[in-house]
């Protein structure tokens, strides 16, 4: 078992995590309400564990050049339509992210101050990390949580340390 440290100050971010061999699919977008009243997609990777993903992940997004693209399987944080033109805008973002359930983050992050982001059910990511360790401040991962995309939290590769428990 691994916890998630924070790089800058050594805090502990996450519950114990068991390492997926890679990321699971991500659920197709299916807008509902949960039990809990949220109405975020299921999460990525269960809870307990967590998995690195390979594909670049969040801001910055750049225009891709197919009007008519877009990554169907992950629409909340890779690609998403482009407001200054027709077509999509992709990840452009960091290789490599942590992805966790958010559930497994909640006692140790906390909200970015620095972003005022605001989605219809919940957080979707899209301006850039979104979440700062508890205890410095430190920005070390986006978690989307809107209605719109994945339910996970992707850690910042640089931000954190994998230590083991």
């Amino acid at each position: 078992m691994n916890v998630l440290t924070c790089a800058a100050c050594g805090s502990r971010l996450t519950e114990p995590l068991r390492l997926l061999a890679e990321l699971p699919p991500r659920p197709e977008y299916a807008p509902r309400k949960n039990p809990d009243g949220s109405r975020h997609a299921p999460p990525t990777v269960p809870r307990g564990t967590y998995a690195v993903d390979p594909e670049p992940c969040g801001a910055p997004y750049v225009p891709h050049p197919d009007p008519d693209w877009c990554d169907a399987a992950n629409p909340g944080n890779s690609c998403l339509g482009d407001p200054d033109g027709p077509g999509f805008l992709m990840s452009a973002g960091p290789r490599g992210t942590l992805v966790t359930h958010p559930e497994d983050t909640r006692a140790h992050l906390s909200g970015n101050p620095a972003l005022q982001e605001i989605g219809c059910c919940g957080p979707p990511g899209r301006e850039g990390p979104n979440e700062v360790c508890g205890e410095c401040g430190a920005v070390v991962a986006t978690l989307y949580a809107d209605c719109s995309g994945a339910y996970e939290t992707d850690f910042l590769p640089d931000a954190v340390h994998v230590t083991a428990v």
